[in-house]
């Protein structure tokens, strides 16, 4: 065969096996020199998406006020420059259509010659603890966000983080936390019940991320997908 065409069919192949795997992928906001970089990704390892996904960034100040950020969008993703000293970002992206069938996952529409076992939207939401204001100690606003209940940027390797997990503003039951804020395990979930508040283990010192999924049932097989990271900085 020619080396073109196998060039040609092993890109193909990389694409549809990663396909699967995007609805898994993290999403942070990623301090640089210039501001924050809008990543989805896992540790190590940041992907290209396309930017009109990302759709609102927002600064978060000591009185709890929410302030709407410009999104930088470049070909490879997004990035916010904040123009004042906020205590948290949040950002939201649309993880587009999805199909959960017993061929796997499937990023479309299209239904032909597919057994499809559930269906539907997914949204990906994240929040970056900048410095400790008692305001986050409660609920910002996120439709899906995990509230951590003290400031975690002092805590160590192995302590617990206590948390409790809201959607639309309210305690939600039977969504799945993970275990730990480690970047190494940030699909190690486990479903929780009941209003917390729950406790997640830090992770090594570094970048922190702490998972929560949820899944809101609409009608028959189709649902609603959320996903939500907390992250932080640990310095000791």
């Amino acid at each position: 065969m020619d080396r073109r065409v196998l060039l040609s069919v092993f890109i193909c192949l990389a694409i549809f096996a990663g396909a699967g795997s995007v609805l898994a992928h993290d999403m942070w906001l990623q301090e640089s020199r210039e501001g924050f970089d809008i990543a989805l990704g896992h540790k190590g390892q940041t992907d290209p998406y396309e930017p009109e996904r990302v759709k609102r960034v927002v600064g978060y100040t000591e009185n709890g006020w929410s302030v709407p950020l410009d999104i930088e969008r470049k070909k490879a993703g997004c990035r916010v420059i904040p123009d004042e000293a906020f205590c948290a970002l949040s950002g939201i992206l649309d993880n587009r259509y999805w199909l959960k069938t017993t061929d796997g996952w499937k990023n479309q529409r299209k239904r032909k010659d597919l057994e499809i076992l559930k269906e539907g939207h997914s949204y990906k939401f994240t929040k970056h603890v900048v410095k400790w204001c008692d305001v986050l100690a409660r609920p910002l606003g996120q439709r899906f966000e995990i509230v951590p209940l003290k400031d975690p940027t002092k805590l160590k390797e192995g302590d617990c983080l206590p948390l409790k997990i809201f959607f639309e503003g309210k305690p939600v039951s039977g969504a799945s936390l993970a275990k730990t804020s480690s970047m190494d395990k940030t699909h190690a979930l486990e479903q929780v019940q009941g209003e917390g508040p729950f406790v997640v283990q830090i992770g090594p010192t570094g970048l922190q991320l702490i998972n929560a999924k949820f899944e809101l049932p609409v009608q028959g097989r189709q649902v609603v997908w959320f996903a939500v990271s907390l992250t932080f900085l640990t310095t000791k």
